[in-house]
């Protein structure tokens, strides 16, 4: 048992490690919620309107004062991102944010930055759904013996001495061995992962294409602040489904469970009722903080971030009714 949790404190050591490797890339974004014109990646000799960048926050005051100066009749011109360059920035910019802004653009040069973001989106998440499958069915079936999980805590609910502890975790591993669970494979899942999604956040907001363009007619570099203020419905609307389909991509593995129990006349115990369940209820705190700093977040900055979490949530609610009907398949 010993071994198992060094084991797993290594694999959760690496984790960390990767996810400070990822969030110490630069802000590329100003004050003002506009990409900074420094960290915008292109493919192509691209000329944009000025006032869709931000040079004014760029630390760099040499390289502030010549992009001030290459700005004429309010256009500034973008020269093409090599490889070489964002390799230059570290390995996380140049392997897998450089190549996914890359795709956004090239396929927003066929379409329009909208639709750009929804295929490069669906290629990612269907990319790292490969890899996932397996600990999201896994997840799934924690749901499901949730009250077996729930019965065991409450076994040793108030026994606080180092045996108890053990016979639990034990008991907890023989559990999940019998329902072919690996509850720590998740942090190994996170590790291939979370490079890549937080890669896809970065080439979102940094992809010229996206900083300049636009989806139906909809500008992509307002904000859904701006919309609020001059009432334009189709900001709103993006932002409002947006909070929506983010809440519904979160709640709906338990009202999937919810509804199979029914389904199948399963009688909830009491201690794993959501009322009186402590793990349903730090879930559902965490969810609910996470979506207010969603919207507090995104309100103020442009469209592009928050139709990119909305495409993400959607294909998200895709997988888990996908996940749902394998898992349940008589």
């Amino acid at each position: 048992m010993k071994q198992f949790l060094q084991k797993k404190a290594k694999l959760v050591f690496l984790c960390m490690l990767v996810l400070l490797t990822c969030t110490a890339c630069a802000n590329p974004r100003g004050r003002d919620g506009k990409t900074l014109a420094d960290q915008i990646i292109a493919s192509e000799e691209t000329t944009i309107d000025a006032s869709q960048i931000n040079y004014k926050d760029i630390s760099d005051k040499k390289l502030k004062k010549e992009i001030k100066k290459n700005i004429k009749d309010g256009q500034y011109t973008i020269q093409p991102t090599t490889f070489k360059e964002s390799m230059s920035k570290g390995w996380f910019e140049g392997l897998i944010v450089w190549p996914i802004a890359q795709i956004i653009n090239l396929i927003s040069s066929k379409t329009d930055a909208g639709v750009g973001i929804i295929l490069t989106t669906l290629l990612i998440q269907m990319l790292v759904f490969v890899f996932t499958r397996k600990s999201q069915m896994s997840t799934q079936r924690m749901q499901e013996i949730s009250p077996e999980i729930q019965k065991i805590q409450n076994k040793y609910k108030d026994k606080t001495d180092e045996r108890s502890k053990m016979q639990m975790a034990q008991e907890m591993q023989n559990l999940y061995q019998k329902y072919d669970i690996h509850p720590f494979g998740s942090m190994l899942i996170t590790f291939i992962q979370l490079p890549i999604m937080m890669g896809m956040y970065y080439a979102t907001m940094r992809s010229v294409s996206v900083v300049s363009g636009s989806f139906m007619g909809i500008s992509l570099a307002g904000t859904p602040l701006d919309g609020f203020k001059a009432l334009d419905i189709a900001y709103i609307a993006i932002y409002v489904l947006m909070v929506i389909f983010y809440i519904v991509s979160m709640k709906l593995p338990q009202w999937l469970k919810k509804w199979q129990d029914k389904k199948d006349n399963v009688k909830v115990k009491k201690y794993a009722q959501e009322e009186t369940n402590p793990m349903a209820n730090s879930m559902n705190m965490s969810m609910y903080f996470m979506t207010a700093m969603i919207c507090i977040m995104y309100i103020s900055w442009p469209m592009a971030m928050s139709f990119y979490w909305l495409v993400s949530s959607v294909i998200r609610v895709c997988q888990s009714l996908i996940l749902h009907q394998v898992m349940n398949k008589k």
